[in-house]
């Protein structure tokens, strides 16, 4: 079945400037987002991001590691990213 195109949004929150939306596409990662968005803002605490997601009609969180990805390298941060997914990312505090 071909499903709707809202329905194929990846929703990603607070990377860069301003929040965005993105075309989901099969077997896109955090990477993936994280490369599509321009990456994080030098104010960003990526390690403290949370990922948004529904699951079997419940909300769910889950901590994800931008920082150690993007910035140290760290492909056991990498997740597979569903449509519909959120991402927020808080600012760090210096």
């Amino acid at each position: 079945p071909t499903t709707p195109r809202a329905s194929r949004r990846q929703r990603q929150m607070c990377i860069r400037d301003r929040p965005r939306a993105l075309i989901y596409n099969d077997s896109m990662t955090l990477l993936d987002v994280m490369i599509q968005t321009g990456g994080l803002t030098q104010y960003a605490n990526g390690n403290q991001a949370t990922l948004v997601r529904i699951e079997e009609g419940e909300q769910r969180e889950y901590r994800v590691r931008i920082d150690d990805l993007i910035r140290n390298g760290d492909i056991t941060a990498n997740v597979d990213m569903r449509p519909g997914d959120v991402i927020i990312v808080p600012e760090a505090w210096f």
